[in-house]
């Protein structure tokens, strides 16, 4: 039996790792007294991952590997929210230092996912609509150029919520920074901290890799320029 494009079975162990990601999404609501919603940012990883496999086993490139790291990027938006904009509310917003945490160390299991889950047998399949980045890890093709992959509002998609999670993170944690007193060179160290996350906006964004650096310049300078805006120089 086939339920939009997948089996019974394919259909109801996404459902079943959804509902996992829901369950420690949710899992303050449960009022269990402990902290396991962080827990979250990694569960998400089944269902976009479960979905990464069977969208490319099924040869559904059009949505593909892209769309299935689109979802992961809308399973860690909603987090972020909870955590940032819902969360304790009324004691104070969460450190966003710890979201940020959580969301690197989704970022890093991901990555390792990536590497290791097309080179399984089996899961060859997972290497469509992918390409080899430092020959270890399948990165969704997300060229616009490239034919015979993801569509062009599925690729768009995936680019807008990739970049609304890592400014959802960046700004909150900037904002602590507001009227603090610091100094030139701390300006420049933080610029180049924010620097990683902005050379992947830049990787992102940019029609040809020789046009990155150039991305990547205009985000730093501008960030720069930010920081002195809100930041204090130190007094004499």
């Amino acid at each position: 039996m086939i339920i939009m494009g997948f089996t019974v079975e394919q259909f109801v162990l996404l459902i079943t790792f959804s509902l996992i990601y829901l369950v420690f999404l949710c899992y303050d609501l449960f009022k269990r007294g402990d902290n396991y919603g962080s827990i979250a940012y990694i569960a998400a990883l089944l269902p976009a991952n479960y979905l990464w496999s069977i969208l490319t086993k099924n040869n559904m490139l059009d949505f593909g590997p892209i769309g299935a790291m689109m979802v992961l990027a809308i399973l860690w938006l909603l987090a972020v929210i909870r955590d940032i904009i819902i969360k304790d509310r009324e004691q104070g917003y969460k450190d966003a230092d710890d979201v940020a945490l959580m969301l690197i160390v989704g970022i890093i299991l991901n990555l390792i996912l990536s590497a290791v889950l097309p080179a399984l047998p089996g899961l060859e399949h997972m290497k469509l609509g992918t390409t080899p980045v430092l020959k270890f890890f399948y990165i969704p093709i997300f060229d616009l150029e490239t034919s015979g992959h993801a569509l062009f509002g599925v690729i768009l998609a995936y680019k807008i919520l990739i970049t609304l999670l890592t400014l959802s993170v960046i700004i909150p944690i900037v904002m602590d920074l507001k009227d603090m007193e610091t100094n030139l060179v701390a300006l420049v160290i933080l610029t180049l901290i924010f620097g990683i996350p902005f050379s992947f906006l830049a990787f992102l964004w940019s029609p040809a890799t020789s046009t990155i650096w150039v991305f990547l310049f205009l985000f730093m300078v501008l960030f720069f320029i930010f920081l002195l805006l809100i930041t204090r120089g130190k007094k004499k």
